[in-house]
C-alpha cells in the first residue's frame, strides 16, 4: 500500500489542557508520544512506513510544550500525563484500541497510560526509557546518577530555567550530543524543538520536579508507575544511549509484564534511537504492531 500525505493538525481540548496534535493518513490508530528535549516531529522517520502498512498516525506535543497549552492544574506528573494519552485515544479512536508508541517521558506517559486504561490499548512500545518496576534498584548505580546530573540540576527553580535558556538554549545542543554521541541532529531540527520549549520553560522542566512531588512519591502517580503491564510490549533502546544507560533496559522481565515483553537493543545508536537508526527500528515496530 502505497504512503498517502494525509495530515491534519488538531486542536484537542481535553479539559485540564488543550493538545496540538498531528495526525497523518487513515486506518487504526498508532499514538505517539515524544519525550524531553524533543517535539511532536519526533516520530518523522516512523510515520510513513506506517502509514504505508495502513496506521493513521497520531503525534501530539505534549502538554506544556509549545504549541499545546499550559495546563490549568499546572500538574506534569505521570499521571497527568497518561491520562493525557488515555482522552486522545477516547477521541481519536473511541471505537477501537490504540497502539501505543512513547519515547523519553513519551515512554513514562505510556506506562502510567496502560495502567490507567489497558483496554484502550492493545500494543505498547516504550522507547529509551525502561519501566520503573524493572529498572528502579538500577537507577543509584554510580553510572547512571553520572548520567542523571540535570535531573538535579533541573530542580534549582529560577537557576534552571535561566541555565537552560542561556546562549540560545545551547544546553539542549549539549545534551542531544551527550545522550546521543553517533548522531548529529541538523539545525533546523534543534531550532524547532527550541522554539515548542523557548516559551515555556518552567513547564518543559517542571515534569523533572513533578518527579519528586507527593503524587509521584506517595500518590496516585506511584502506583501507576509501579504497576504490572498487561497490554503486550517491547522496549527498544540504543546500546550507547548516554541518558538511561543501556543495562537499566536489560532489568526488563516477563514478570513485570503480564501479557508479554521483548527488549530490543540496537547497536550504534543512543538515545535518539529511532531517528538514529529507522532502519533497524522500524522493521522491529512494524513487526510488533502487526497489520491493521
Amino acid at each position: 500500500m502505497a504512503a498517502t500525505k494525509t495530515l491534519v493538525t488538531k486542536t484537542i481540548d481535553l479539559g485540564d489542557v488543550e493538545l496540538s496534535c498531528t495526525v497523518h493518513g487513515d486506518g487504526p490508530l498508532v499514538l505517539c508520544a515524544h519525550g524531553f528535549p524533543d517535539d511532536a516531529r519526533s516520530f518523522r522517520a516512523q510515520i510513513d512506513p506506517l502509514i504505508a502498512r495502513g496506521f493513521r498516525v497520531a503525534c501530539p506535543t505534549m502538554r506544556g510544550y509549545a504549541p499545546s497549552g499550559i495546563p490549568k492544574s499546572r500538574r506534569y506528573d505521570a499521571e497527568a500525563l497518561g491520562r493525557d494519552l488515555c482522552a486522545l485515544a477516547d477521541r481519536l479512536s473511541p471505537g477501537s484500541p490504540v497502539r501505543l508508541v512513547g519515547h523519553d517521558w513519551g515512554a513514562v506517559a505510556a506506562y502510567a497510560a496502560t495502567a490507567l486504561a489497558p483496554a484502550r490499548f492493545s500494543h505498547l512500545v516504550t522507547i529509551a526509557v525502561p519501566h520503573l518496576r524493572a529498572t528502579l534498584p538500577r537507577l543509584a548505580q554510580p553510572a547512571q546518577l553520572r548520567r542523571s546530573w540535570y535531573i538535579a540540576y533541573f530542580q534549582l527553580r529560577g537557576v534552571a530555567e535561566r541555565g537552560l535558556a542561556k546562549n540560545d538554549f545551547a544546553l539542549i545542543d549539549r545534551l542531544w550530543r551527550d545522550w546521543s554521541p553517533g548522531y548529529t541532529a541538523s539545525r533546523e531540527d534543534l531550532d524547532l524543538i527550541k522554539a515548542g520549549i523557548a516559551p515555556r520553560v518552567s513547564e518543559v522542566i517542571g515534569y523533572y520536579r513533578a518527579f519528586f512531588s507527593s503524587r509521584v512519591l506517595l500518590g496516585e502517580a506511584r502506583r501507576l508507575l509501579f504497576t504490572k503491564t498487561t497490554v503486550p510490549a517491547i522496549h527498544i533502546h540504543g546500546e550507547d544511549d548516554g541518558c538511561i544507560g543501556v543495562e537499566l533496559a536489560r532489568g526488563m522481565e516477563e514478570r513485570h509484564f503480564l501479557a508479554g515483553i521483548r527488549v530490543h537493543t540496537v547497536p550504534r545508536a543512543g538515545h535518539f534511537v529511532h531517528l538514529e537508526r529507522p532502519e533497524v527500528v522500524n522493521p522491529i515496530l512494524l513487526d510488533f504492531l502487526g497489520a491493521p
